[in-house]
């Protein structure tokens, strides 16, 4: 049997990179500063328990079985390790877990594909440098305009690529944000749990509100 542990998860600044930081002054401008703090350390807590579900799950089983699915990450081998380690040594809590899991002979796959990733990049990033707000609106219209269509395309390769990497007694665990439309592309042959472990809806007004706000 092929088992998937899907968990739908909110980043943190960390997680999202060179963005983060601008990302997360857009948030503290838009909802104030308190607000913003508590939005991110309910993040940090949700990650907590993320954690602490997944080796509750996994008990004693054999660590080799394991594969990992990340949202975001555009590589494996050599360079996908250090890309894993940079992020833990900044305070990704996201690949703090992921870091502990292959420690212990579990395997990371790449499920994105680097090319889609950068074009969804750079529209993002052609809001932010903006720098009068005609220019913004021109690129926020650009990419709202293309967002659900750069997603679609992101989560039929993840499908494809866990349907095709996940063997029989393998568990797979998946990383991906909640606007992400993974499992409905899976094969049937492909148990899912999916857990949410993300409590506070308060945390997914703010985070999508900032990501279709930007």
């Amino acid at each position: 049997m092929k088992k998937l542990l899907y968990f739908p998860v909110i980043h943190n600044q960390t997680d999202l990179g060179s963005l983060g930081s601008e990302l997360s002054a857009e948030g503290e401008k838009k909802y104030g500063s308190t607000n913003w703090e508590t939005h991110l350390q309910d993040v940090e807590n949700s990650w907590d328990r993320v954690e602490a579900e997944i080796f509750r799950l996994l008990g004693e089983m054999t660590y080799n079985k394991i594969k990992i699915y990340q949202d975001g990450l555009p590589v494996d081998g050599e360079i996908g390790l250090k890309i894993i380690q940079e992020l833990v040594n900044k305070g990704s809590k996201n690949y703090k877990i992921i870091d502990k899991l292959i420690s212990n002979g579990a395997q990371i796959v790449t499920a994105e594909n680097r090319d889609i990733l950068i074009q969804e990049y750079n529209l993002v990033k052609d809001i932010i440098n903006s720098t009068t707000e005609e220019n913004q609106i021109k690129a926020q219209l650009i990419y709202k305009e293309m967002a659900n269509e750069i997603l679609d395309k992101r989560d039929n390769h993840i499908a494809k690529t866990i349907n095709a990497t996940l063997e029989e007694d393998e568990i797979g665990i998946a990383f991906f944000g909640a606007m992400h439309s993974v499992v409905d592309k899976l094969n049937e042959d492909i148990t899912v749990t999916k857990l949410d472990m993300f409590f506070d809806r308060r945390q997914a007004d703010f985070s999508q509100q900032n990501y279709n706000n930007l």
